[in-house]
Parts: C-alpha cells; sequence; structure tokens
C-alpha cells in the first residue's frame, strides 16, 4: 500500500506543480460557451478551464506508467475500464473557481478503491503547500504528521463547513446551512470539498457537509476523515459509499446532533447516483 501512496504523492505533485505555475500568472482559458479569463471574475460554479485538462492529463501519465492495469475514474476523463479491482478517483482541479478567481483554496485530490473501498488518499493544495495522505488502516497525516479530528463535543460550540455540490442544489443548501447555524458555532463555505473535507481529519473543523457530491470530489477526503478518527455517513446514518451523494464527515461526536437537525429541518437524504466506479 506504501508503493500506492507514493504513487499518487508523485501524480499529485506533478499536477500540483503545474496548477501552482499556472496559478501565480493569473491567467486561465475556460471550456465553455466563450473564453474567460481570472480578469472576468466568473461566478459560475460550473466550470472546467485548461487547468483542469492539464492536471488531468498529468496525472493520467503518471498512474498509467506506474500502474497500467488499474481503472481510471477522473473528472475531467471519465472512466477508463481495465476491468481490474483497482480503481482511481480523480479530481485534478478541485475548487475550479476558486483557482480562477485567485483563491488559494484548491486542491488535487487522488484516492485509489479497492472494490469501491477507498484503501489511499492523498490531497495536495499546492499554493498553502499541504499533503493529506490517508491509508486504509495506516492513519492521515498533515505534511508527514499525525493528525486527529477535533475533540468538541458540544453542537453549539461546532463549526461545520459545507459544499452545495452544484448549482442545481443551491435552495436545498441554504435550508440546510440556515438549520445548521442555528444550533452551531458558524458554518463557513470554503469552495473545495477536498479542502473541506481534510479540514475535518485535521480538527480544523468539527464537521463538513455536501449534497449530491461526486465521488471524486471526496473519495480522498472521505479516507483522510476516517483515518484520522472521523465518521463519515449519509444524512440516514449509514456508512457513505462511492455511490451516495449526500454525506456527513465529522469528528464523530456531534455526528448523531448534526444528524438529528437535519432531519429536524426536513432535509431527507438524496438518492443515490449510481458511480462509475461500482
Amino acid at each position: 500500500m506504501q508503493y500506492f501512496a507514493d504513487t499518487a504523492v508523485k501524480a499529485a505533485t506533478s499536477a500540483g506543480q503545474a496548477l501552482l505555475g499556472n496559478f501565480r500568472r493569473q491567467h486561465a482559458s475556460v471550456y465553455g460557451a466563450e473564453i474567460l479569463s481570472v480578469g472576468s471574475r466568473t461566478l459560475s460554479k460550473e466550470i472546467t478551464s485548461s487547468n483542469d485538462h492539464e492536471a488531468d492529463k498529468l496525472i493520467i501519465e503518471v498512474l498509467q506508467k506506474e500502474c497500467p492495469s488499474h481503472n481510471l475514474l477522473t473528472e475531467e476523463t471519465g472512466l477508463i475500464d481495465n476491468g481490474s479491482p483497482y480503481t482511481w478517483i480523480i479530481d485534478p482541479l478541485d475548487g475550479s473557481s476558486n483557482f480562477l478567481n485567485h483563491n488559494p483554496f484548491f486542491a488535487v485530490s487522488i484516492c485509489l478503491a479497492y472494490n469501491d473501498e477507498p484503501i489511499t488518499g492523498v490531497i495536495l493544495s499546492p499554493f498553502i503547500e499541504e499533503m493529506v495522505v490517508a491509508r486504509k488502516g495506516q492513519g492521515c497525516t498533515l505534511n508527514g504528521r499525525r493528525v486527529r479530528v477535533s475533540s468538541t463535543k458540544e453542537l453549539a460550540k461546532t463549526y461545520v463547513v459545507g459544499c452545495p455540490g452544484g448549482e442545481k442544489n443551491n435552495i436545498r443548501f441554504s435550508k440546510m446551512e440556515y438549520a445548521l447555524h442555528q444550533q452551531i458555532k458558524d458554518f463557513r463555505k470554503i469552495g473545495s470539498a477536498a479542502v473541506e473535507c481534510y479540514m475535518v481529519a485535521t480538527g480544523r473543523v468539527d464537521g463538513f457537509t455536501t449534497l449530491n457530491i461526486d465521488p471524486w470530489d471526496v473519495a480522498a477526503g472521505v479516507l483522510a476523515a476516517q483515518e484520522a478518527g472521523g465518521l463519515v455517513t449519509d444524512f440516514n446514518g449509514e456508512p457513505w459509499k462511492l455511490n451516495k451523494t449526500d454525506l456527513l464527515v465529522s469528528n464523530g461526536l456531534v455526528h448523531d446532533e448534526i444528524l438529528a437537525e437535519l432531519s429536524n429541518a426536513g432535509i431527507p437524504q438524496s438518492a443515490p447516483k449510481m458511480s462509475e466506479a461500482s
């Protein structure tokens, strides 16, 4: 498993260096109806830039060289099915809008799943120089130092971060945010699900919640939180799977109380989406 972690670190570092170089130049082409730059300050959350595709290619290049028989599932390329029980689940640039607006909270997220069970996760935040590495049964580290979730037990002292998972979920997300904000210390939105997940793992926040999320956004972060002592479920309290779309990641100590608040507010679990990794 160490080989897989080393491979993921190598791939993430290759992509991260390219992203950081482009980020410092403050310019990127955007795929879509028109060509935009950072200067246009686009508000769209559904955005893919040349940087996403460049990082995607760099990651695929490393993984296909080091693990040629494995499947690949990336946000940009989709599924490359080699019939293997191993699947790499990749978001080459999580937080694309942050990146394009010159916000430093963006990340490369790489997870390896065996029979749909995450076993290795790496998240690199290039600008803030943070590397999270998690291996199933081996714990989670931040820049080589072992990390644990927070010890917060009281809901009123809890900090939660969240991601709507796309513009189509904005109304539902607003209801969820409002419901939680009444009971917790604060609710914040960072703009990168991968970063928000590992903030739970490192004990910087006590919970992370998101709606209708794709596996490449959170697979590595879910493993990081679990290996740091956290708990991850859907909104019904069932163990999260790659085809589950809503999830709550927490330190485990405030998990049930957060789920209860979501239930009281009438925020039901959405129907699972079929993951291409399953």
